[in-house]
């Protein structure tokens, strides 16, 4: 078959990716015309201006780079549109002009989690699966019909960047099998939309968990504690607990969504003053919690047993 030029549509660093992936793969029978990606953005402290991980891949390969107001002429030269993890809805004037459509690689099993971060409210839940849809695009959020999906198990040690990275690659797989029926085949299967859950944008609040409750798993009780997200998931979408998980499973759990960004932090009282504590990492050992290092607000990530020593808050 000819090869089709496609405009790809992402933004951070598994998106990249994905990228990559299709750029390197010379028997992938596609020709990246364009990148549309978000707005460079300042990060960090000091603020820097810095583009997005797409954005620098493409050009790294001399690929045009554009935001969606100004890609129109591409899209009526061109077959697909692709689109993973682009962070934004699409225009349906834009949506209307590839000549076979466009086409979303979404990392959860649909209908269930559309939205911004399907990636982490599997792990979030206490999920044992999950999976990738190819989807034809509507002007919806994650509303259109099903091309095909393939399950993954997930991993009682995986985190987010795991998931990330296993799931761009399942999705890699599954889009290059299906590039034929992208273009020959529309018997594709409509969502049963009245199963359809949604995620949200993670925030920083998502990772809180109150001192008393880290304190509690800490020594080994068990306490009915859910955490925010969880509870606004259950409560959007009318469902009832299925399966009841301890408070360690439950935070560790709530680690792995978060994981790295926007992480699990508490609240410490230090000289009188509240400051914010992350925890960087922690593990399940023998049905007992540990915290292994953790970051004090305004000082450098350091063991757990070293901040404990200094301030004996724990």
């Amino acid at each position: 078959m000819r090869r089709l030029k496609i405009v790809y549509f992402g933004t951070p660093s598994f998106s990249a990716d994905f990228l990559e992936m299709i750029l390197k793969d010379r028997a992938l029978p596609v020709e990246v015309a364009a990148v549309v990606t978000q707005p460079d953005k300042p990060v960090g402290r000091k603020q820097i201006l810095t583009p997005p991980p797409v954005k620098i891949v493409a050009e790294k390969y001399r690929l045009p780079v554009y935001n969606k107001l100004h890609v129109t002429r591409y899209m009526l030269h061109v077959d697909i549109g692709l689109v993973y993890a682009y962070g934004e809805l699409i225009p349906q004037e834009i949506l209307a002009q590839a000549k076979f459509g466009f086409w979303n690689i979404h990392p959860s099993l649909l209908p269930k989690y559309r939205g911004p971060s399907p990636i982490a409210y599997p792990l979030i839940l206490g999920d044992s699966e999950t999976g990738v849809t190819l989807m034809k695009m509507d002007e919806q959020l994650d509303h259109g019909s099903i091309v095909a999906q393939q399950k993954t198990p997930i991993m009682p040690h995986e985190t987010r960047s795991d998931l990330e990275t296993k799931l761009t690659i399942i999705g890699y797989q599954l889009f290059k099998r299906q590039i034929p029926k992208l273009i020959w085949d529309d018997t594709w299967q409509p969502q049963n939309h009245s199963l359809a859950t949604h995620t949200r944008q993670l925030t920083k609040a998502d990772g809180l968990i109150p001192f008393s409750v880290l304190q509690a798993a800490l020594q080994g009780k068990n306490l009915a504690w859910k955490p925010a997200i969880s509870a606004q998931y259950y409560k959007l979408h009318v469902l009832q607990l299925t399966t009841y998980y301890s408070l360690l499973a439950t935070i560790f759990n709530l680690f792995r969504g978060l994981s790295p960004w926007p992480g699990l932090w508490t609240k410490v009282k230090i000289d009188g003053q509240t400051k914010r504590l992350k925890i960087i990492k922690i593990k399940i050992e023998n049905l007992k919690m540990k915290i292994i290092t953790v970051q004090l607000e305004g000082k450098k990530e350091v063991d757990f047993s070293t901040f404990n020593q200094a301030y004996g808050l724990f």
